[in-house]
């Protein structure tokens, strides 16, 4: 029997309209705190202000760092946890997509310590401000687990990693805040979170804990994925989704990621302009047909828990399905493209096959089937 251990000490807030109550969760940690956020969608929904609002209401000094690009450099955070310093906060608010909710964790942990972000890479923190964050997409499950991703711009490497001290505290999973998202955004996003589902209940180190959350993350998704793409408006799918994507968060604390993963990061590494769901979605289908014999028990179970008919299919065939129903559900998002179509270049797959190694290699040792560097080669070229 498989031995493990359990932890997550994230309180959520989950319900439409939950934002309103930012001012008195923020309160118990610190009367003076920083909002890590990008640079445009939370200005321009209003909901930036209105967070301003709330907690400037409740008696708390705000100030707001807005500097967080969609793939977060090392740059950027160490700029942030200077200016933590430097105002004396003492709370860490993340406003926004995985982006500014990763940057807040690792803000955080930069502010309490003495050396640069990219340090903690090898360097384990154990102290780190309070985190608080407030989710403004369904797709990276950051608001509930501990983990970041950075990038280093120098390099193009996009690691991630994750300690004890990076949980936050409390989360706040509003989906009135996600109804803002764009389409395109919605599809990757959404897209994301069907890998994170299908990589924690695959992966080396699934068990029964992050299953269950897995099996629950699927039946809400298999509904509302394309629903709440192609329905905007439909705040029940929002809110399934939202929920799906915390589900899914929980699952990968506990469980990981596998080899899509391991060649997206860096994928948007070396092209800061794709986004994380839209590079796994290239690379969903090959990884999956490489991983079918592997690990064809837990194909067959999503096929039946998405409801795909087993008629008279073999293992095989039913086990195939799920990958022919993946294509269905990234025709359906408008996101079935390949890596050229995102602007890769051919020649840079041999670097993004070493560096999926050399930065996401838990990632791969987390992988059902077996794989070496001419292995995930093959994997990129097929993709393209």
């Amino acid at each position: 029997m498989k031995s493990f251990t359990i932890y997550n000490p994230v309180k959520i807030h989950f319900g439409n309209g939950m934002l309103a109550q930012a001012g008195s969760i923020a309160k118990k940690y610190s009367d003076n705190i920083l909002i890590v956020t990008g640079k445009n969608s939370m200005q321009k929904t209003g909901t930036l202000d209105k967070l301003v609002k709330i907690l400037k209401e409740s008696g708390i000094t705000v100030t707001v760092y807005d500097g967080i690009t969609p793939n977060p450099t090392a740059t950027e955070i160490d700029e942030a946890a200077k200016i933590a310093k430097q105002k004396k906060v003492g709370l860490i608010i993340g406003l926004g997509g995985g982006s500014p909710l990763d940057s807040a964790k690792a803000i955080a942990v930069a502010a309490k310590g003495d050396i640069p972000v990219w340090e903690y890479l090898k360097t384990p923190a154990n102290d780190a401000l309070p985190i608080i964050t407030i989710v403004s997409t369904s797709g990276t499950g950051s608001e509930v687990n501990r983990y970041s991703v950075m990038t280093n711009p120098a390099t193009g490497e996009k690691p991630g990693f994750g300690y004890e001290c990076m949980y936050p505290k409390e989360a706040i999973i509003d989906p009135e805040i996600t109804s803002s998202m764009p389409p395109y955004v919605t599809a990757a996003t959404g897209f994301d979170v069907f890998v994170h589902i299908f990589e924690a209940f695959t992966g080396k180190a699934k068990n029964e804990f992050s299953s269950a959350y897995c099996m629950q993350a699927f039946y809400l998704l298999k509904d509302n994925l394309i629903k709440a793409y192609s329905e905007p408006d439909n705040m029940q799918a929002r809110g399934d989704m939202a929920l799906a994507s915390a589900l899914a968060g929980l699952a990968i604390d506990i469980s990981g990621v596998s080899i899509m993963h391991a060649m997206e990061h860096p994928v948007s590494g070396n092209y800061p302009n794709i986004a994380h769901g839209a590079g796994l979605a290239v690379l969903a289908l090959e990884s999956m047909k490489y991983n079918l014999n592997a690990c064809k028990r837990d194909y067959i179970l999503i096929a039946h828990h998405f409801g795909i008919k087993r008629a008279d299919k073999s293992d095989d065939e039913y086990a195939m399905s799920l990958i022919e129903k993946t294509k269905e559900i990234l025709t359906a998002l408008n996101l079935n493209v390949r890596l050229k179509d995102l602007g890769v270049e051919k020649d840079k797959l041999q670097k993004i096959a070493k560096e999926a190694f050399a930065t996401m290699g838990f990632a791969i040792d987390n992988n059902p089937a077996v794989i070496d560097e001419k292995g995930v080669l093959k994997l990129l070229e097929n993709s393209y």
